[in-house]
């Protein structure tokens, strides 16, 4: 293939991520609406492994959720299902959704659905569990864990979905764009993005508040304003939605997902379809960011995570520059923000003509992020990431610095295999 097609391919994959129209449209079961899946089926982060691999936070919360969905009577007959069979553990990524941090998803968890109207594609993430830094996303399963899942999945979703649905969905763009201009990045910071959504929900609550009963109403409330990460995982479900449409372009190095297991990071790129490149994780003492309390990175261990998918449609660590209250949690100074999303330009293939930073004039955030560029140049993705603890929970933010060999070993995929058709998702 020669550079000229190359970059034709590049051009076509990274307009589709450009173009994408996405809208929050419902809050609704998994089962109910997620492609794919099965009563005996739980979705979970990272390319797939055997069960045997699954460690830590993120084999706690496989197991947690077979015992909630009543697949297993205990932990310890979900591990036997889940090593036999019996139930079916699979990536979220093969289903249409994302998940974040360990990303388990049942069949009747409420999961955020985001159709993009332009390209014709939904994506989808489990609703956020609410603000308590013990969760299942986090890795922790316990009695109050459960009790919270539940009061989610039975009082508080069927409100949201019921709002949304009133109000005809929300468009999720000018909410993005807005929000980068009031200092978010869109992956660890959500603190306006959230707020344009609790606005949007509250206002119809005031305006017909006929719309749940009152009981639910409050319950719905006060979730709102628990739940700060919550346009995060609606963010993720955009960006899903995104990045398939401009998966299966033939010859493309554009990135369309990148993912993170207990035990490996892995990526996919639009001209490879489904296939995933893999690299063993960097030691969690290298996150570089702030953790909470008195936690040091010698506490930190990896439960998977997806929602570095915001980072392929240009957000998150691209978009450092337009965040600086994440100064901390990043690239130690607003200077060094602006530095790392100006190296980023040199590895995507696009500005977006939509999501803007003010501090660089208001210029595009990078799109579109380029294997054989990473290959070439060495710098790969910056991603702003959540920080957990080796047992479980929540401990802060940082910079995740993702191993180059994945990208090198797609890039050289690609030039192996030129001329071929890409597989189609």
């Amino acid at each position: 293939m020669s550079v000229a097609e190359t970059t034709t391919a590049d051009t076509v994959a990274v307009r589709r991520i450009q173009r994408s129209d996405p809208v929050f449209e419902d809050v609704a079961p998994a089962g109910e609406v997620v492609p794919g899946m099965t009563r005996r089926t739980i979705l979970t982060s990272g390319a797939p492994l055997p069960w045997h691999r699954y460690r830590g936070g993120q084999r706690q919360a496989i197991l947690g959720a077979a015992v909630f969905e009543g697949l297993a009577a205990d932990e310890d007959d979900a591990d036997a299902r889940l090593a036999s069979g019996d139930i079916a553990l699979r990536p979220c990524h093969d289903h249409g959704a994302v998940g974040s941090l360990t990303g388990v998803t049942t069949w009747s968890m409420p999961v955020v659905v985001v159709h993009d109207r332009a390209n014709g594609t939904r994506g989808f993430c489990r609703l956020n569990e609410g603000g308590s830094t013990e969760s299942l996303t986090f890795g922790v399963w316990s009695e109050g864990v459960a009790k919270q899942l539940a009061h989610v999945r039975d009082v508080v979703a069927p409100a949201f979905g019921a709002v949304l649905r009133a109000t005809g969905g929300l468009p999720v763009r000018p909410v993005v764009r807005r929000a980068l201009a009031m200092g978010d990045d869109l992956h660890s910071r959500h603190t306006a993005s959230g707020a344009l959504l609790r606005l949007h929900l509250l206002d119809a609550l005031v305006r017909e508040p006929g719309l749940v009963p009152p009981d639910a109403r409050r319950a719905l409330a006060e979730y709102l304003e628990e739940a700060e990460y919550l346009f995060l995982h609606v963010a993720m479900a955009a960006s899903k939605a995104a990045a398939d449409a401009a998966s299966g372009v033939p010859g493309s190095g554009v990135v369309t997902a990148m993912v993170l297991s207990c035990d490996e990071f892995a990526l996919r790129v639009s001209g490879l379809g489904r296939e995933w490149f893999r690299a063993p994780l960097p030691p969690p003492a290298d996150l570089r960011g702030r953790l909470f309390d008195d936690w040091t990175t010698d506490d930190l261990d990896y439960v998977g995570g997806e929602s570095l998918i915001t980072e392929t449609t240009g957000l998150g660590g691209l978009a450092a520059a337009a965040s600086f209250p994440l100064q901390d949690f990043s690239a130690g100074t607003p200077e060094a923000m602006v530095e790392l999303t100006e190296r980023m330009y040199g590895i995507t293939v696009a500005e977006h003509p939509e999501y803007r930073i003010p501090a660089l004039r208001y210029r595009g955030v990078p799109c579109g992020i380029d294997v054989r560029a990473v290959a070439t140049t060495g710098i790969v993705p910056a991603i702003h990431l959540g920080a957990t603890l080796r047992h479980g929970g929540h401990a802060g933010a940082g910079l995740f610095t993702p191993p180059v060999a994945a990208f090198r070993a797609a890039a050289d995929t690609l030039t192996a295999r030129s001329g071929h058709t890409g597989e189609q998702p």
